[in-house]
């Protein structure tokens, strides 16, 4: 039987000739982290077979341009297999609906992977981006995204305002979250929020593919616009982040 053990996806774009990734080295720091865990039933490769395998898929993924290519460590039987997917980018959106879905547990939260076809296929069923929740009721993350949160415009200074982002650590570790939260410079703050208090702040679901893109409505409800000068400076940062996928 063939399992997803790990897996790590970005957006690839070309410049100038150049394959770039945002934040790439973390997004292979995080794939290295899942594929070193232990996995039940499977032994891991070896620190060779796996830094062979990354230097292979940077070159392969380089070659194929602008796409959405996936690292992935699966499983047949007791043995595991490294493999990389090429595939073509997706549209991008510059905006999402959340939509809450209780009572869901993933098994092994924190591990990129094996739970990638379960909430693709919450995500079809809700028709939006599903929004996971705790056992308090308090968001966690979307289905494909971390959350960032900040209190709705009031005429303050967008550079000055004090933002949050989901202080639990049963999720999947965000590389566009850790990217935001150094272009935040300390003005990210972690909290927690229902569904019902997040309808009341100006809300970002953030993700490798996309970037940020303002939630415009929880469950039905509207939430308020982004203020646009924040917004325009934190997709600055974020670009500001490209790195080439070979030297």
């Amino acid at each position: 039987m063939d399992a997803l053990l790990a897996a790590d996806s970005f957006r690839v774009r070309v410049r100038g000739g150049r394959a770039e990734v945002r934040g790439l080295d973390r997004h292979l720091e995080r794939f290295t982290a899942s594929v070193r865990e232990p996995s039940s039933g499977a032994s891991p490769p070896s620190p060779d077979e796996l830094s062979a395998f990354i230097l292979d898929a940077r070159a392969r993924i380089a070659d194929y341009g602008a796409g959405f290519p996936r690292l992935e460590l699966r499983r047949h039987g007791g043995t595991t297999e490294l493999r990389l997917s090429l595939r073509p980018l997706p549209a991008l959106g510059r905006t999402v609906e959340l939509r809450s879905a209780p009572g869901v547990r993933l098994p092994d939260p924190r591990r990129k992977g094996p739970n990638i076809s379960l909430l693709a296929d919450l995500n079809r069923e809700l028709g939006a981006e599903a929004l996971l929740l705790d056992e308090t009721g308090h968001a966690l993350e979307g289905a494909t995204t971390g959350l960032v949160w900040w209190p709705p415009g009031n005429g303050r200074d967008p550079a000055t305002d004090r933002g949050y982002l989901v202080a639990d650590d049963r999720r999947v570790p965000s590389v566009t979250e850790s990217l935001l939260l150094d272009a935040a410079d300390g003005r990210l703050e972690g909290a927690a929020a229902s569904p019902e208090q997040l309808a009341e702040q100006e809300v970002w679901a953030v993700n490798a593919l996309h970037g940020i893109r303002p939630v415009t409505s929880i469950d039905g409800a509207a939430l308020p616009r982004p203020d646009e000068r924040r917004l325009h400076r934190f997709r600055e940062a974020l670009d500001r982040s490209w790195q080439p996928v070979t030297s």
